[in-house]
């Protein structure tokens, strides 16, 4: 299809030349800043004006032309010249890009029916394909064919794909069937190249217009097979999505099969793991991780063995959890969170990725927790070293650990689960017990060794603590 662009700006004319032309390979595009040409150059299918020339000049346009307006005055005055003069549109810059190749795209399909001798998009041959030969029965080909599978990340807009594909311009004769989780698209082949320059118009234009990622699978059969045998062929296809992931076009040139794998840890790779988690390795667990699957070459284990070999994996952690008491709540949920994802996430890159991420959690919460564990440990090393001296305080405490008393209070309590006073007091309690069963001390020396200052204020805590006084302790 030839186009014309009657453009004042030199580097506008440019890049739109260039926007079209990557686009579609039977496209041509000439490009003038000279009304007079309109007048000698008659072969042009589309015409894309710049509307100051309508304004300003007197511009005759050959009888059925078929052209848009570009302007930079969005009026109605504008809108009236261009409706006078029959165009399909006119577009105000700045205009988004799409919107130019969707009104081409369009021209483009009426071009190709007046011009293109093909058949109409569904009768693929003298019989329809059915889902029956897809599925269950034995029916041959009888042409040559290419099929191509097309799977999106977001199935929740599977129906749009399915809608765009059976309106698409495809340069021959085909049918889509589409499925739960992916599409079909089967057809009369007659040159591959030009059906897959379409594909890649499809691709790049889908990558415009919607936020879902698209892989797409071409594979070309001349000889004559089943279709179920093809079909079943198309869904291994389907399933290497798990390897090459979303957002790409390829062309399959022959058949695979999976090769084995053992998806179990061997007893040097469980070692391995335990070593690296006990010691927070996590820098050794990321490259263990991507050299173990993402450097996986073809003929590419089945992807169902290598989520068995990632639960063997997770085991793993979940072991270290268990023997490092780190089963909180939030740790619990996101390791759940890992397990459904290592089962359902179609693209093994964002597994691994999530497991990566998963070990960071995890030994970020072991590390804190062995942090909590040693600021407890550090105070209540002072309270046992200090609980005999009854003027030693909070504040003493929060001194010698050079930190405010109220953030020692407050963090104390949060990681203890119970306030200072309390840990001291149950502190001094227990020192009394034992110098009142185990010597005859006074029961006012007792008080004073313990840390209390007066020996009524011991008695009388030492009753809230133990149900006891200190005589009848003593005594029982």
């Amino acid at each position: 299809m030839k186009i014309l662009l009657l453009i004042k700006d030199p580097l506008e004319a440019q890049g739109l030349q260039w926007l079209l032309t990557s686009q579609w390979n039977d496209v041509t595009v000439e490009v003038t800043d000279e009304v007079s040409v309109l007048r000698n150059f008659s072969d042009a299918y589309l015409y894309i004006i710049d509307m100051d020339f309508i304004k300003k000049e007197d511009v005759e346009l050959p009888a059925q032309t078929i052209w848009l307006g570009i302007s930079s005055e969005r009026t109605f005055q504008t809108v009236y010249q261009a409706l006078t003069l029959k165009a399909e549109d006119v577009l105000f810059r700045p205009f988004p890009p799409e919107r130019l190749l969707k009104q081409i795209q369009q021209i483009r399909f009426r071009w190709r029916n007046e011009n293109v001798d093909r058949a109409q998009p569904a009768p693929i041959g003298k019989n329809l394909i059915s889902y029956e030969d897809l599925l269950i029965r034995d029916t041959l080909t009888e042409y040559p064919i290419c099929v191509s599978l097309l799977a999106i990340s977001d199935l929740e807009v599977l129906d749009i794909l399915v809608d765009k594909l059976k309106r698409y311009d495809f340069p021959s004769a085909f049918q889509v069937f589409p499925f739960s989780d992916h599409v079909l698209v089967i057809h009369r082949l007659r040159e591959m190249q030009s059906l897959h320059e379409a594909y890649r118009v499809f691709f790049s234009q889908w990558k415009l217009q919607s936020d879902a990622l698209l892989t797409i699978y071409l594979y070309k059969e001349e000889e004559q097979v089943s279709y179920r045998l093809l079909y079943s062929n198309m869904r291994l296809f389907h399933e290497r999505i798990f390897y090459d992931g979303y957002d790409i076009l390829m062309q399959i040139e022959e058949d695979f099969q999976w090769k084995e794998l053992d998806p179990f840890l061997s007893p040097i790779d469980q070692q391995k793991w335990i070593e690296m988690l006990n010691k927070q390795q996590l820098q050794s667990i990321r490259e263990w991780l991507e050299y173990d699957f993402l450097t996986l070459e073809q003929p590419y284990p089945n992807p169902e063995m290598v989520r068995v070999r990632l639960t063997s994996i997770l085991a793993q952690m979940r072991r270290y959890m268990m023997a490092n008491s780190l089963q909180t709540s939030k740790v619990e949920q996101a390791y759940h969170a890992l397990f459904n994802k290592t089962i359902q996430e179609p693209v093994m890159y964002h597994i691994i990725q999530s497991f990566i991420a998963f070990s960071n959690d995890l030994i970020q919460t072991s590390s804190d927790l062995h942090i909590s564990q040693d600021f407890v440990g550090k105070v209540r090393e002072r309270m046992v070293m200090n609980y005999w001296n009854s003027s030693w305080n909070l504040a003493d405490c929060a001194e010698e650990m050079k930190m405010h008393k109220s953030t020692l209070s407050r963090k104390y309590a949060k990681e203890a689960d119970e306030s200072f006073r309390d840990a001291l007091l149950r502190i001094r309690i227990e020192q009394a017990k034992r110098l009142l069963k185990e010597t005859d001390l006074a029961i006012a020396d007792v008080a004073e060794t313990a840390g209390f200052s007066h020996p009524a204020y011991f008695s009388k805590r030492f009753k809230e603590a133990t149900g006891w006084t200190p005589y009848a302790f003593r005594q029982s």
